[in-house]
């Protein structure tokens, strides 16, 4: 996915955040809210998932970092290696960037929201606590990594659409998000990926020069 491209998507992304933030997120919490509340059991069930994207994220780049190693130390430097080069960059990095931007604008989370509808829900450089709602860091983070298989690993792209689309639903349908956090958490995720892949190709297109560059000439030449 390149760089130009998802930078030029930008106004769809914007608009569709805004369309959603006017005219979606309100009525699809209420609408959740109002489904779950027939089933007690499966209300206090889904508040009591805990928040494993942390570790996730730790996991993910750990175990891409030592694939990267163990191949490039082996002197293999192919498709596989760039594609764990890449997961280790671009995982801890969206985890950064959301964060950044859950702390920038600081909207209400889509659970703390329906128990106070009347609350202010953006607390601008305030991010913290309830306020951590926009973007998505679960879709901005795996979005990433599914940008990454859908590159490197293109002949399962229907499974990497329907993760991605069930996890969007599952934070929807459990009212961990509004759909405007999905959106922009997709968009993050695609940003950091299209950036990160940018810049590792100009640094393996650099060495490649320097490679060259390096090599004896050869004699009388």
């Amino acid at each position: 996915m390149k760089l130009k491209k998802i930078v030029a998507s930008f106004p769809i992304a914007a608009l569709s955040i805004v369309l959603s933030y006017l005219v979606l997120d309100e009525r699809t919490a209420l609408f959740v809210k109002k489904l779950w509340i027939f089933n007690e059991h499966l209300t206090l069930l889904f508040l009591d998932i805990p928040d494993v994207l942390f570790f996730l994220v730790c996991l993910i780049t750990g175990a891409a970092w030592i694939a990267f190693f163990y191949l490039t130390r082996k002197g293999i430097y192919n498709r596989q290696t760039r594609f764990f080069q890449l997961i280790a960059v671009s995982v801890p990095l969206a985890n950064m960037v959301k964060s950044l931007l859950k702390y920038t604008f600081g909207r209400i989370t889509t659970r703390f929201w329906l128990l106070h509808p009347h609350a202010r829900e953006f607390h601008w450089l305030h991010g913290t606590g309830n306020y951590t709602g926009f973007p998505s860091g679960h879709m901005a983070v795996l979005t990433v990594f599914v940008a990454a298989l859908w590159v490197y690993y293109p002949r399962r792209r229907t499974v990497y659409l329907f993760f991605l689309a069930a996890l969007a639903l599952a934070l929807i349908v459990t009212n961990y998000h509004f759909i405007s956090d999905i959106i922009a958490g997709v968009y993050t995720g695609l940003l950091v990926h299209g950036a990160t892949d940018s810049f590792l190709t100009f640094l393996h297109r650099s060495r490649d020069k320097i490679s060259r560059y390096d090599q004896p000439k050869p004699a009388g030449g």
